[in-house]
C-alpha cells in the first residue's frame, strides 16, 4: 500500500500542470463593455422569416408507438416466461409497462430522425 502511494506521488506530480495560465481570461477594457449593448437591435441580417418558431414535421409520435407497443408487449411475454410463482399478473404488467416507456423513448427518438412530408 504505501509502495503504491510513493509511486503516485511523484506520478501525479509530473502529470499536474504546474500553471494553466491560458484557461485565464485576459481582462477586458472597460470600454469595451460600455460599447455593447443588451439586447442587440433589430437589424437586417437578424430578421428571420416567419417559419423561424415552427418545428418541422417527423415520424417521432408514429416511432414511439410502434417502438412502445413493440417493447411493451416482448418485455411483458418475456417477464411472464421467467415467473416461477402461481400468480404473475402484476409482474407482467409491470414489466410491459416498463418495456413500453423504454420503447416509445427510443422510438421517439429514432422516429423524429425522420421528416414527413409537407401537409396538403
Amino acid at each position: 500500500m504505501l509502495r503504491s502511494v510513493l509511486m503516485a506521488v511523484p506520478l501525479a506530480l509530473l502529470l499536474a500542470p504546474a500553471r494553466v495560465a491560458g484557461q485565464r481570461l485576459a481582462p477586458l477594457p472597460q470600454s469595451t463593455l460600455n460599447a455593447v449593448r443588451w439586447p442587440a437591435a433589430a437589424t437586417a441580417s437578424t430578421q428571420h422569416g416567419p417559419a423561424l418558431g415552427t418545428l418541422p414535421r417527423t415520424y417521432w409520435l408514429e416511432g414511439g408507438l410502434v417502438g412502445g407497443i413493440g417493447l411493451g408487449v416482448l418485455s411483458a411475454v418475456e417477464l411472464r416466461s421467467l415467473c416461477e410463482s402461481g400468480s404473475c399478473t402484476a409482474g407482467t404488467i409491470a414489466g410491459g409497462v416498463l418495456g413500453g416507456f423504454v420503447g416509445f423513448t427510443v422510438g421517439a427518438l429514432v422516429g423524429g430522425q425522420f421528416r414527413k412530408g409537407e401537409k396538403g
